[in-house]
């Protein structure tokens, strides 16, 4: 079996594993929380820039979050979209844009909040967490890539987010992509840290 079949074949047995003693009652142990733990009833969908061209457009990576993003929107329509990333090019922001490309692709302009100013994935999470609390929502649903997905996470819970889920395009070796897409699929059971 080659590496990588090997690597995605632990990373299966250990999300299942994972799963089956996280259901597996055991002995004098605290109840598990409730499954209402985590409330999906308004989450805010916050998908993570990426550097623009030296032009101002977008980046195929970035279009893939944007994708990503307008996707699960479409699951939340009470939901608004937190577009986060400044780092202008020829006079353009990465959350210009991306509020630009949801518009276009039919997205509706009122639901969209745009944060600008962020110039780091610390500050995204800095400055979007505020925008999501005032907006009324329930926690974050977090959208950006899967090379970019584990410290995003952290970056935000750092920032006092209620993250409910993460979801992620896929842009690594199949091994990361796979990896990360376990670790999506639990999230919303699971504490994201």
């Amino acid at each position: 079996m080659p590496g990588r079949g090997k690597t995605a074949l632990a990373a299966v047995t250990l999300a299942v594993v994972a799963i089956l003693t996280a259901l597996t009652p055991v002995a004098h142990a605290e109840p598990p929380p409730p499954a209402a733990a985590k409330d999906f009833s308004k989450p805010a969908i916050v998908i993570l820039g990426y550097g623009l061209n030296d032009n101002g457009t977008i980046r195929m990576i970035l279009r893939r979050r944007v994708l990503t993003g307008l996707a699960v929107a479409q699951f939340f329509p009470q939901s608004p979209v937190i577009v986060t990333g400044g780092n202008p090019r020829n006079g353009r922001t990465e959350a210009g844009q991306m509020r630009n490309m949801l518009v276009l692709l039919g997205f509706p302009a009122n639901r969209i909040l745009i944060e600008d100013k962020a110039n780091s994935t610390v500050q995204n999470a800095r400055f979007s967490v505020p925008l999501a609390e005032q907006a009324g929502t329930s926690g974050i649903i977090l959208v950006t890539s899967t090379t970019h997905q584990g410290r995003a996470d952290g970056n935000f819970a750092d920032a006092g987010a209620n993250v409910l889920a993460t979801v992620s395009y896929p842009d690594g070796s199949p091994d990361v992509n796979f990896a990360q897409f376990a670790r999506d699929a639990i999230s919303p059971f699971v504490a994201v840290s």
